[in-house]
């Protein structure tokens, strides 16, 4: 019985367009319209003693959609899926079961609302398109004809379920007939073909291929032309059958029989499915009779998704397939018959039409790419190759056009030129385009006596944008920046960005030699950009102001490279920075030898490594007492011919470089051999080791230091890794994430220079430390009541606080040694106590058992 709240529903419900039925969770009919009972072939009292799920229970049914429904009724879940439907009398129907709840969304489900919608002719035009379309699909073309006529049978079981179909071929010039295809039928039917002739033929099929038109049977049990077949297709259950003869260009090719229950299709539907299979078997025959000629076009159609077009010799279209109306938007009805001209889109008139045409239509064949026209209007981009067919005398017949839509691989090519070339974010060249077009300068120049100028752009302290504002903002700001500058310049000049807040402007041609009136010109410009860059601009509402500091080298000079006058302009640049900031500054001779000693640096750096010409230097740290009870690691380099080089020199260009993540490597690796050697005397000396930022961003770098520690067979609680404040920036978390793991392996961690960077305490106390390391700077002028002084007292404080350690870098008197002991410093490092010495002397002296003096002994020794 309908509840109050459901009939409401009923309600409204009645005057629905299409069939529907009220279903209870449970699975009872309680309700049904007008149009339901008509699907249904019945009255509504007829209708609603069915259990609903019986509608849809039948010889077609899928056992998976059937538990799909029960889940979805059962749960008040939506529901949208195609279905056989049995009506209490008639024909099978193909129905769209969608469902609703009818429920109020505070009260538990009360029905669902069943909307069924007769697709069985469109299911059937879907059906039918789709074997059409299969005869010109690429991939089926491609294959052996049994194995499409095969693929053809079973596409007419989909659109006759429960039925059952034979594709008989005329073989030897008719005077045997041969199975070419069958499904839904056993094995030992079809033995029954096997190298029959003409007169034994089938009863309807022989009738049907002399008489070329169908011949139905409505009772095959009562048919005694069936013959000896007649027993094996009643068993089958079969009653009645359809024969249609294949006939192409007036030629008998064979017949289609398709057996089927009269209950359960309209005789409708079997004549139309049918014939439309007959006609695609009759064109695929012909097709496969003309294989060799055809080669070409079935390589072209290996290829699933071209669209294919059949022409005549004239150039009017005879066929099409599926791709080829989704590709241009013509359809079959509309374009077979008309000329090819339709797909022209020059605005040239007729006569270009013409040419065009004739082109298309070549004796030879066409390979090439035209633009061509959308039935919307719209052009695109086609790779078009047409294959021309001949009969047996040489005459062309047709022509085989396959197009493929090139439009978005073009436009992928140019996406990925974009990506390639250009700036993501402000559209402008990057860097391996700026050098491309640098090289093609200095080429020209060198040739043709021209002077350019490059011009490198950094905006100063733009750090702060990002920090205040957020990178939304900075981003914003670039853009703005990088419209300016393009303003600016010539159409032939190249505004790139490098990366972050850098920019370069090249300037081809701007002279015939490099002279004070060139040189004046390029800093007029270069003082239009600095001005571009200082005038304020608005984002969300805020003002902003930005400036810029610029290096500029000029070209040729000689037989520079693009990567070397980019760094003569970067060199300028930091000239710039250093001389104050929004300064300009011309590259100069004097600065080459900066460049080129930079560049001997790194090579004689790289030979170091490799020739052993890198010593590991210890110096001492002491306790309040004075005694020596840990050691730095330090690296010195002798140079053959330039003596001892200090790391503050070599470092600098082992980090730009690239070369501090192979010099680190060996670094450690020495030290944990020292440790080692320590250990072996049964005394235990920590070893601090200085490890850069560049070391914690090298992807693989904790694998490389469990490698040394396997390999050196260290203790790593004997080594303390140095780190600088560096580590708290914006990266700061990845670089944790390292020192975790490395934590892990038992390696110590010290901050370096502490109070010199970010000095982020809420970051500090993040890290696995065991120590910090007070700058020299604070210890340098130490006094009472010195602002160095409370520094250093806070940042014992803070370590007592955090439990850690604190060692004070550069204690060169006593007075500091006295301040630092008074307020607790665990251990001090200085000229006061000892040089950086050999690591085989410090350890030599360390193990005899002679305590280290006072601190007036240690600056004898230090002397």
């Amino acid at each position: 019985m309908l509840r109050a709240e459901t009939s409401s529903f009923c309600r409204a419900l009645a005057l629905a367009p299409c069939a529907v039925m009220v279903v209870s969770p449970e699975g009872e009919a309680l309700w049904v319209n007008e149009a339901f009972c008509t699907l249904a072939g019945g009255q509504a009292q007829g209708a609603l003693p069915r259990a609903a799920l019986s509608y849809f229970e039948g010889p077609a049914s899928d056992s998976l959609q059937m538990q799909h429904i029960e889940t979805a009724l059962s749960r008040g879940q939506p529901l949208d899926i195609e279905i056989p439907f049995y009506p209490a009398t008639g024909v099978l129907r193909w129905v769209r079961l969608q469902s609703q709840p009818l429920s109020d969304s505070k009260k538990p489900l009360q029905a669902v609302a069943w909307y069924c919608t007769d697709v069985t002719d469109e299911r059937r035009r879907r059906g039918l398109a789709q074997l059409r379309a299969s005869l010109l699909d690429p991939i089926a073309l491609a294959r052996t004809l049994t194995d499409q006529l095969q693929s053809l049978a079973r596409g007419v079981l989909t659109l006759l379920p429960e039925s059952a179909v034979c594709i008989f071929l005329l073989q030897d010039e008719g005077r045997r007939l041969g199975c070419g295809a069958a499904a839904g039928l056993p094995d030992r039917y079809l033995e029954i073909f096997e190298n029959v002739t003409q007169g034994d033929m089938p009863g309807p099929a022989s009738l049907a291929i002399s008489r070329a038109e169908p011949v139905q049977v409505d009772d095959i049990a009562t048919c005694s032309s069936w013959g000896q077949h007649r027993e094996a297709l009643v068993s089958q259950g079969f009653s009645a059958s359809l024969s249609h003869p294949v006939v192409s260009a007036g030629k008998m090719l064979g017949c289609i029989d398709i057996y089927y229950r009269p209950g359960s299709f309209s005789q409708l539907v079997v004549d139309e499915v049918a014939a439309v299979t007959a006609s695609i078997t009759a064109i695929a025959v012909q097709l496969s009779g003309d294989r060799e000629r055809l080669r070409t076009l079935s390589c072209g159609m290996n290829q699933a998704g071209l669209a294919i077009a059949i022409l005549d010799a004239r150039g009017h279209v005879a066929e099409i397939n599926d791709c080829f109306e989704a590709q241009t938007g013509f359809g079959r009805a509309y374009i077979v018959g008309r000329h090819l001209s339709e797909l022209n889109c020059s605005d040239e008139g007729e006569e270009g039409w013409d040419n065009w045409c004739q082109e298309l239509l070549s004796s030879s064949g066409f390979d090439g790419e035209l633009t061509l026209r959308r039935k919307s209007g719209g052009r695109y981009l086609a790779e078009v190759t047409s294959t021309v067919l001949r009969d047996s005398r040489g005459k062309i017949t047709h022509y085989v056009s396959v197009l493929k839509d090139v439009t978005e691989h073009r436009e992928s090519e140019a996406m990925l030129h974009q990506m390639a070339f250009f700036d993501p974010m402000t559209g402008l060249p990057n860097r391996r385009l700026l050098l491309d077009r640098l090289e093609m300068v200095l080429a020209s120049g060198r040739r043709h006596r021209r002077v350019s100028a490059l011009i490198f752009l950094d905006l100063d302290q733009f750090k702060r944008v990002n920090d205040v504002f957020g990178h939304s903002v900075g981003d914003a700001a670039l853009k703005v920046l990088s419209r300016r500058l393009e303003a600016l310049v010539r159409e032939q000049d190249t505004v790139a960005r490098l990366g972050g807040d850098e920019f370069v402007v090249l300037l081809p041609d701007v002279g015939a030699s490099i002279s004070p009136d060139v040189s004046r010109t390029v800093r007029r410009l270069a003082g239009k950009l600095a001005l571009a860059v200082r005038e304020p601009f608005e984002i969300d509402g805020h003002q902003h102001h930005l400036q810029a500091s610029m290096g500029i080298t000029m070209l040729p000079k000689g037989l520079e490279t693009a990567e070397d006058l980019l760094r003569e302009a970067d060199i300028a640049l930091y000239r710039s920075k250093a001389a104050g900031l929004g300064e300009v500054t011309f590259f100069e001779a004097g600065m080459q030898l900066q460049v080129q000693e930079f560049a001997d640096l790194e090579r004689d750096l790289r030979h170091a490594l490799i020739q052993g010409e890198l010593f590991i230097f210890l110096q001492s740290q002491v306790d309040g007492d004075g005694r020596m009870v840990a050691a730095e690691a330090l690296t010195r380099w002798c140079h053959p011919t330039r003596g001892f080089i200090p790391p503050v020199q070599f470092i600098p260009v082992a980090e730009e470089c690239g070369l501090i993540v192979e010099l680190g490597a060996w670094i450690f690796a020495e030290v944990c051999k020292l440790s080692v050697r320590a250990s072996a005397s049964g005394h235990v000396l920590p070893l601090s080791i200085n490890v850069s930022l560049r070391q914690f961003q090298q992807e693989g770098f904790v694998q490389s230091v469990k490698d040394i520690l396997q390999q050196t067979g260290v203790n790593p609680a004997n080594l303390v890794l140095e780190v600088t404040e560096s580590l708290l920036g914006d990266e700061m978390g990845a670089a944790v994430g390292v020192m975790v793991e490395l934590s892990r392996l038992g390696l110590q961690f010290s901050i370096d220079d502490f109070g010199t960077g970010y000095s982020n305490l809420a970051r500090l106390k993040q890290m696995p430390l065991r120590e910090l390391k007070i700058d020299k700077s604070f210890v340098q002028d130490l006094a009472e009541g010195s602002n160095d002084a409370a520094i250093v007292e806070a940042i014992l404080g803070i370590a007592k606080s955090l439990q850690l350690l604190v060692v004070a870098e550069g204690v060169e008197t006593r007075a500091q040694a006295d301040f630092l002991r008074q307020r607790g410093c665990d251990r001090m490092q200085g000229y006061l106590f000892a040089r950086p010495e050999p690591a085989e002397t410090v350890l030599r002296e360390w193990l005899e058992p002679v305590a280290v003096g006072g601190a007036l002994s240690a600056e004898s020794k230090a002397c």
